[in-house]
């Protein structure tokens, strides 16, 4: 119990925890400056030792893993859940019944074959090949174009303003998020599937994005 006049350390970290939870329903990370107002009543000093307690709850508990990323020079969290995500194989197979997932993946395989940077009109141009296009509503994946921006807000895709030979563009990048939940050996074998090709033919450029060696699994 805590003593008059100072914090309830132990409430606090369920508090944050419960605070997580609830915040990632909707898959977007979470602000670190949100965790301080909302919970921790602008007090930031106690952010670390909640955090720390708030993360082991959230890990016995229900196997999930806080993680603390950098954007635009502000800090979000990001919850992954460790017993889910070697699960991202069965995203590989066609029968797959979330089609948000499997239009993430064609994305992310259409951006990593372009050496992780995508413009926009060349990723619709592709996209065409999925029967996909910008103006009309798919019939798995509904509002394609708005499906892009939210995938963007959760850091899955990170959308960029660059200046080329063509002049100004916008590019497609993978985002934070899928570097920490995505396998990159899964998405390689999802490319193979959808090219219909040999996944071995990738390995070289598997080990140039990741740093593994070209044998990784």
């Amino acid at each position: 119990m805590a003593m008059a006049g100072q914090p309830d350390t132990k409430k606090l970290q369920i508090e944050l925890a419960r605070y997580l939870l609830f915040a990632d329903k909707r898959n977007i990370p979470i602000k670190r400056q949100d965790l301080i107002k909302n919970v921790l009543k602008d007090q930031p000093k106690l952010l670390p030792k909640i955090l720390e307690g708030a993360q082991e709850f959230l890990k016995k508990t229900f196997n999930y893993t806080v993680q603390e990323v950098e954007h635009n020079k502000n800090k979000y969290y990001i919850l992954t859940n460790n017993m889910v995500k070697s699960e991202v194989q069965v995203l590989t197979t066609p029968a797959h019944q979330t089609p948000q997932l499997g239009l993430l993946l064609i994305l992310l395989s259409l951006i990593h074959m372009s050496d992780n940077a995508l413009d926009e009109a060349d990723l619709w141009e592709s996209l065409k090949e999925f029967g996909i296009e910008k103006s009309r509503s798919h019939i798995d994946f509904g509002d394609t174009e708005k499906l892009i921006i939210e995938f963007c807000k959760q850091m899955y895709i990170e959308k960029c303003k660059v200046t080329s030979s063509k002049g100004p563009t916008i590019q497609y990048r993978w985002g934070i998020r899928s570097y920490i939940e995505t396998r990159m050996k899964d998405v390689l074998r999802f490319c193979a599937s959808i090219y219909d090709v040999d996944v071995e033919i990738w390995k070289k450029q598997f080990s140039t994005h990741t740093g593994a060696p070209e044998n990784a699994e």
